[in-house]
């Protein structure tokens, strides 16, 4: 092989990881805005014109034909009702934080789980939006900070920056050890025994199959980066944090960078 060929290469692989750390980034932010609030009108126009469903489908998860064929107006009547039932009440409901979800956690809202958090997405260089209300180990807040670190990975894969893609995917291999990995699948669980339309039993098994696939498939795309090391976020000997600063995106719930 020439150098010529060995570089073009290299290239292409690097393109390929930032393509692939794009596309998790997408996923995450779509999780993330599904279990943020109940679907806005550009989610009920993704499953109205079939794209969501196709998306779905290629990943082996089927949305069922019963809500694509209803209105957008009786489909956002039903989910609204659903996403109140499962995730706001009143009445028994799945309380979307960690704080509450953790096995053998303190089980209350602004619990120790939610400091840890905080402190967690403030080390990797985090600061919550100005007007944000909500607690940073809801569902949503947690699954935002994952996307954001992915589109840092992949930004990093871009420039060919792989120490800075490492950086990138400890923070990530970190928060799932300590935080999403230990609470997300048993929340998952639980929405699945307790839906009654398929919308939200779908990307509660997308939500857990895509973490169990991410704790792997980490250590892979470190190797991929020849970077050896502790996790980034490990108690006094962290690294610094990704080079560029997780970006803000506006958003309630974001985190922006500090």
């Amino acid at each position: 092989m020439t150098q010529g060929t060995g570089t073009s290469d290299r290239t292409r692989a690097l393109a390929e990881e930032a393509r692939a750390a794009t596309a998790r980034s997408r996923l995450y932010g779509l999780l993330a805005s599904v279990f943020r609030r109940e679907p806005d009108d550009a989610l009920l126009d993704e499953i109205a014109n079939g794209r969501l469903g196709r998306q779905l489908a290629a990943a082996g998860f089927d949305l069922g034909d019963a809500i694509a064929r209803q209105s957008p107006e009786r489909l956002r009547e039903a989910l609204a009702e659903e996403f109140t039932r499962l995730f706001l009440g009143p009445g028994p409901h799945i309380a979307p934080y960690e704080s509450v979800q953790l096995r053998r956690g303190s089980g209350i809202l602004w619990g120790e789980e939610t400091v840890a958090v905080k402190r967690f997405m403030e080390a990797a260089g985090f600061a919550f939006a100005e007007g944000f209300s909500d607690m940073p180990d809801h569902v949503s807040v947690e699954l935002e900070f994952l996307s954001a670190l992915a589109r840092l990975e992949a930004d990093a894969w871009g420039r060919g920056d792989r120490p800075a893609a490492a950086n990138a995917l400890r923070w990530q291999q970190d928060f799932i050890a300590r935080h999403a990995g230990k609470w997300m699948p048993a929340f998952c669980r639980k929405v699945r025994q307790d839906v009654r339309l398929p919308f939200y039993r779908v990307f509660a098994d997308v939500l857990r199959g895509f973490l169990a696939g991410e704790k792997a498939d980490i250590a892979a795309r470190l190797h991929m980066a020849s970077i050896a090391g502790e996790p980034a976020s490990n108690a006094d000997a962290r690294s610094v944090p990704p080079p560029d600063g997780p970006p803000d995106r506006g958003q309630r719930g974001n985190a922006s960078s500090s």
